[in-house]
């Protein structure tokens, strides 16, 4: 019974034990203190009376629901007790009919499986004969080599050690890269460089030191988002008869000693479209390609060195760009300039890499921090040396490293979705946007904006490198 009902019941007793006193004092003539006792025991009887019945009907209340409970507990267990039955007879019979259904699927994979092998053991016998094939024509182009050094050493020719954005114009242009100069390294420096038009040194000579040059950015973008956070700059000589590109270029600059004053300019230039940039949005870093030779010029690097130091609060946006094939015949001259650099907390990448064999932990520890590999290599549709980690784990495997991988040279829609299970970050290529230049105005305003910095190796002649060695 709730507890309004017990109040009212309280109440009433109250009442009746109140009106039998009123009336045997006014009635009965009892004396008031006789008549009030006689109405406290009433309605102390009647409470007496009506707790043991209240109790009584309480627990008869609560019973029933005890027993509605234990009612409902039943039927639920009896249902657990069929789903039970069953899960059993299921458990048992599934086995039999995953094996009645999958045994054709079995013997399907078995066949596959004897297929794939056979195909392995095939692919096995070619490349064992390929290698061999190769070792011949290696061998053939390294005597070829030493003859034409032999020939060369009396005009004092040195062999090129590019920057990353020579021969990659093709790549950046559209043309994909077909890796037949991959055959040997050594084969394009000393084949490859033939002797320079004296009209075009003289014409590229005279462009640099009038600094006729254009500066190009190609975005790279993060996938599969296709948002721009790095732009790599490429440099552009403007010639009488349009741009002269870096795969002419740069092998005459480097030949006349002008590589490093190429690389003042872009560098110093670099920084102010950085400044520039950072004002809008200051996620957007750059790749800025740096030629091996101009780590070696004394004179432009103690003024490179300098300039970085002015300027290291952007060092966490910018990454200087090598080539793999020169990266890989540095001496301990550019190594320590490497390190000199790395100290001042700015990093570097490699660029068009062909060979993933190399002990990266290395070139991490030195400050690298992103590799760049075109999409076709990747696909296996050009020549690229993996090793024992495959490529659709490479970028794993190098973030476990410390470094980040970045497809560029990507032309179709269809490499991207080749490229969606390799976990690449970042991605670069005509596909999203093809080298675009710097206006004049552009420039000239982020020249101002930064004021007039000190420029690192205004010549450009000296190479301390070849002193040294």
């Amino acid at each position: 019974m709730n507890r309004s009902s017990s109040t009212m019941i309280l109440i009433a007793m109250g009442v009746i034990a109140a009106s039998a006193a009123v009336v045997l004092y006014f009635q009965l003539g009892l004396s008031a203190g006789s008549a009030l006792m006689i109405g406290i025991g009433l309605m102390l009887t009647m409470v007496t009376v009506q707790q043991p019945m209240e109790r009584r009907r309480e627990r008869a209340w609560i019973e029933s629901r005890l027993a509605e409970i234990a009612a409902v507990a039943g039927d639920g267990e009896a249902e657990i007790e069929k789903i039970a039955a069953r899960l059993n007879r299921l458990e048992q019979a599934l086995p039999g009919r995953v094996r009645e259904q999958t045994g054709e699927l079995a013997a399907e994979v078995e066949v596959v499986g004897e297929l794939l092998r056979q195909v392995t053991e095939t692919l096995a016998e070619l490349e064992s004969t390929v290698d061999g094939r190769l070792d011949g024509v290696n061998a053939r182009f390294g005597a070829l080599e030493r003859h034409m050094r032999q020939a060369e050493e009396p005009a004092g020719r040195r062999p090129r050690r590019g920057r990353p954005d020579d021969y990659s114009d093709e790549g950046r242009g559209g043309r994909p890269d077909d890796g037949r100069h991959d055959v040997s390294a050594s084969m394009r420096n000393a084949l490859f460089v033939p002797d320079a038009d004296p009209a075009l040194e003289r014409e590229v000579e005279r462009l640099i030191r009038d600094e006729q040059i254009e500066l190009h950015l190609q975005p790279v973008v993060t996938l599969p988002q296709r948002l721009v956070r790095f732009y790599e700059v490429l440099t552009r000589l403007k010639g009488a008869s349009g741009l002269v590109p870096a795969a002419e270029f740069i092998p005459v600059a480097e030949q006349g000693r002008l590589i490093a004053k190429l690389d003042t300019y872009q560098v110093i230039r670099s920084f102010q479209i950085l400044k520039r940039l950072t004002q809008r949005n200051g996620d957007v870093g750059l790749y800025i390609n740096l030629s091996a030779e101009s780590l070696a010029s004394s004179a432009f690097f103690r003024e490179f060195q300098g300039f970085l130091s002015q300027n290291r609060a952007m060092a966490d946006l910018v990454q200087f760009e090598f080539r793999q094939e020169a990266l890989m015949e540095m001496g301990p001259l550019e190594i320590e300039s490497l390190r000199a650099v790395a100290d001042l907390g700015f990093h570097f990448s490699i660029d068009n890499v062909t060979d993933l064999r190399v002990d990266f932990r290395r070139w991490s520890d030195l400050g690298f921090r992103s590799i760049k590999v075109s999409a076709d290599r990747l696909l296996g549709r050009a020549p690229l040396v993996t090793g024992d980690i495959h490529v659709e784990d490479m970028a794993g495997h190098l973030q476990r490293q410390g470094l980040t991988l970045i497809v560029d040279r990507v032309e179709q829609e269809a490499q991207v979705i080749d490229l969606l299970d390799y976990g690449l970050a970042f991605g670069q290529g005509n596909l999203f946007s093809s080298p675009r230049q710097v206006r004049p105005e552009v420039l000239g305003a982020a020249q101002a904006a930064a004021g007039a910095p000190t420029r690192p190796a205004p010549a450009g002649n000296e190479r301390a490198g070849a002193a040294r060695r």
